[in-house]
């Protein structure tokens, strides 16, 4: 898992054509009272299937079903970059818009989206964010209405934009911005935290998530079993976030997932951003998320 050796095999499957990454991204600001959007405009992700959409696809393409692995509805032959223990495994993202983007996926294809993480989950993602020099993050979007577009359980990795709405938790006298929707989080005392320790925190924070969003979101009358409370989490070696969803998108052009909450959102095009305008920024995150009195 060094950095180095992830740039190469990410740069190697750009190349190839097989990963789609724009290496001439636009970032536009917006701003929305003390709140700076930052909108990433990435060709990348012009293709990029809905959830409803990828179910479809993979009914339809039997190529698909024979480069997954049993039980899952991710395609990763090609983009398969290596093991982390035995439970886990690195796939490139398809469709970037980070250098590296990249995803970890249970070897069980069968374990599902939206169920919570285990142990084992964050044990993985701290492996990887300490074993990675730079400033990066794992999310996790769980459940449709946490803006997850496939069902196999995965999480992922990318660098962690400096000027998000968390950058606050990277400075112990950093004001907390005031987002419009329920966040919940815990800064790490100390750098030697056990996969006990965020184990302990994330359940925490699910509680938190859970007290405030069950029954809340879109589809919550036709969760399956086992389904957690749709949220987003958000893990870097310095805190963890964790906050509740009610929907993935108010329509097919305003939609964010675990990074987008943070103010960090990718776009196939200008009109996105013009509909997100239109709505209303931080209108748009209180109806993505549980809202908040502000």
């Amino acid at each position: 898992m060094e950095e180095s050796l992830i740039l190469s095999e990410f740069d190697r499957l750009v190349k190839s054509g097989l990963v789609l990454y724009d290496d001439k991204q636009e970032i536009i600001e917006h701003i929305d009272g003390e709140l700076k959007f930052h909108f990433v405009v990435t060709s990348a992700l012009a293709k990029k299937p809905t959830l409803q959409a990828s179910r479809l696809l993979m009914e339809e393409n039997s190529e698909l079903h024979q480069s997954r692995r049993d039980g899952s509805d991710i395609s990763t032959g090609g983009f398969e970059i290596g093991d982390i223990g035995s439970t886990h495994f690195v796939a490139a993202n398809k469709f970037c818009f980070a250098r590296p983007h990249l995803m970890i996926l249970t070897s069980n294809g069968h374990v599902k989206q939206y169920e919570p993480l285990h142990e084992n989950d964050l044990q993985v993602a701290w492996t990887a964010l300490t074993a990675i020099s730079r400033n990066y993050a794992v999310l996790y979007n769980c459940g449709q209405d946490g803006g997850c577009s496939r069902l196999h359980k995965h999480m992922q990795l990318m660098p962690m934009p400096g000027d998000s709405f968390a950058a606050f938790l990277d400075s112990e006298d950093g004001k907390e911005p005031s987002v419009p929707f329920h966040w919940f989080y815990r800064r790490f005392e100390s750098q030697h935290v056990t996969p006990a320790d965020l184990t302990e925190v994330y359940t925490n924070l699910l509680k938190e998530v859970t007290r405030v969003g069950k029954g809340r979101s879109q589809h919550a009358d036709s969760a399956p079993p086992g389904a957690a409370c749709p949220h987003n989490m958000i893990l870097t070696n310095r805190w963890m976030i964790v906050l509740p969803r009610r929907q993935a998108g108010i329509n097919k052009e305003a939609g964010a997932n675990a990074m987008g909450m943070l103010g960090y959102i990718a776009v196939a095009t200008q009109n996105e951003i013009n509909n997100w305008v239109r709505l209303g920024l931080k209108e748009t995150l209180s109806k993505l998320g549980v809202s908040r009195e502000i």
